[in-house]
């Protein structure tokens, strides 16, 4: 990187230090004062599971008892300028082969967190974030979370807000991310500095000119992408759509012989959001040139469930995605429905190779009497490569249960979990099925102000 380069990130960590320095006494204050929503459970399970691996020269199977513990928390919690949102789940178990004994452990958990500080009455606001993720580089997709790496991702930013008139603003902002994997994963960090000009045209509707320098380094090789997009966003009274289109320039500098890879993409977006009191549904088209050490340092998500629980890491790539999501629980009086489903295609700037990735989830629920309650839900993940319908492995994950409510918080639950790798490139099938019964406590705190 050149010294200039360095100038722009030295500006964008002073922006981020400085901002954060000058509101510090804000971290103090106490959330407890206004929870809008946080819920969780934590579980103990026992059960067994019962493997098949067909490698079309033979089959081998196995079956193990097990036992384990697990839980999850999700929510939001507000308290003036300050917000959080989180969203985690993690799972222990440990397994005993019954052929020979063999005892294996594992463990996996995901999910990520987000706190804001953004107070209308001041120039500054900073944020925080942490995510957990399963990374499949070498391992593929797997039956069993717990064999994936993991990578954990801490990120943080700040910006300024001028308003040079009743309808125009300027932000100046800073972000930086770090990554820490395990395994083989290696450490990635980031940087990015951005401008947002924005210009109210009317009361629902407003337009903005976003432009953005980003650096990462990994594996010792050093990418700068610019970006620059004029959108516009309107607020409706069903929901907000948004729409924005530019352009995406890089250069790629690899160590040793200090070659360098320049290219560009068409970038932008377009989005819709229909909300109301008890559904929502979100469809988006999104083009971005970007590499996963480039992402560390952006945003999260809003919607933290989008976020997936598993990926690959890329280089660098331009990615078009399509992505739909709806939840209700108006799909009758005692049901509560959610779906998410995603295409993206990725075709790589340094080795031009293209790769389709796809991934959906049901959920379902529903209030059989006042104590008893039936849970679904299915998952899907799948790869291909140029040729999008050419599906060279994927993963189908099946769960169906039954609860009890015992007592107000707790719940005891019969579950049966299925699923299936097919790997056409290995020429390997392996399906797994686990019945467990597990013993659920749940817990909820609502609105408090």
């Amino acid at each position: 990187m050149n010294a200039r380069d360095d100038s722009y990130r030295q500006a964008g960590c002073l922006l981020i230090a400085g901002s954060l320095a000058f509101s510090a006494p804000v971290l103090g204050q106490s959330a407890s004062d206004a929870i809008d929503s946080v819920s969780g459970s934590a579980s103990v399970f026992g059960g067994v599971v019962h493997t098949r691996l067909d490698t079309g020269t033979g089959e081998e199977s196995n079956t193990k008892p097990s036992a384990g513990v697990s839980g999850d928390i999700g929510g939001s919690m507000s308290s003036g300028a300050n917000n959080l949102d989180l969203r985690y789940g993690g799972r222990l178990t440990t397994r005993r082969s019954l052929p020979n004994g063999d005892q294996t452990d594992d463990s996996s958990i995901t999910g990520a967190s987000r706190y804001q500080y953004a107070d209308p009455s001041s120039i500054m606001d900073f944020n925080l974030g942490h995510s957990v993720q399963s990374v499949r580089n070498d391992t593929g997709f797997v039956l069993n979370a717990g064999d994936y790496d993991t990578r954990h991702t801490v990120r943080g930013g700040a910006g300024l807000t001028f308003q040079p008139g009743e309808v125009t603003s300027l932000r100046l902002s800073g972000q930086a991310g770090k990554s820490f994997g395990s395994g083989d994963l290696e450490d990635e960090k980031s940087w990015t500095a951005g401008a947002d000009l924005r210009r109210r045209l009317s009361a629902r509707s407003t337009g903005l000119l976003t432009t953005r320098r980003s650096w990462s380094e990994s594996q010792g090789v050093d990418t700068t992408i610019d970006n620059a997009e004029l959108g516009y966003e309107r607020q409706l009274e069903t929901g907000w759509f948004s729409i924005a289109a530019g352009g995406s320039w890089s250069e790629t500098e690899f160590p040793g012989d200090r070659v360098t890879n320049e290219s560009e993409a068409v970038t932008g977006h377009v989005s819709r959001i229909w909300a109301t009191t008890d559904s929502s549904t979100t469809v988006r088209y999104e083009r971005r040139l970007s590499d996963s050490a480039t992402d560390l340092s952006l945003d999260l998500p809003k919607e933290l469930s989008f976020l997936p629980d598993t990926i690959q890491l890329q280089d660098l790539v331009t990615t078009d995605s399509v992505l739909v999501a709806h939840n209700t629980s108006r799909l009758c009086r005692i049901c509560r429905f959610s779906m998410l489903a995603e295409a993206s295609m990725l075709e790589s700037e340094l080795s031009d190779a293209k790769t389709h990735e796809y991934r959906t989830s049901l959920n379902l629920s529903v209030d059989i009497t006042r104590v008893h309650e039936f849970l679904a839900s299915y998952s899907w993940q799948a790869e291909a490569g140029e040729d999008s319908g050419d599906i060279q492995v994927q993963i189908h994950r099946l769960s169906l249960g039954v609860t009890r409510r015992l007592a107000e918080d707790v719940r005891l639950g019969l579950e049966l979990n299925q699923a299936w790798l097919r790997d056409d490139q290995e020429g390997s099938d392996r399906d797994e099925y686990g019945l467990r019964v597990f013993l659920t406590r749940n817990f909820s705190l609502m609105e408090r102000r």
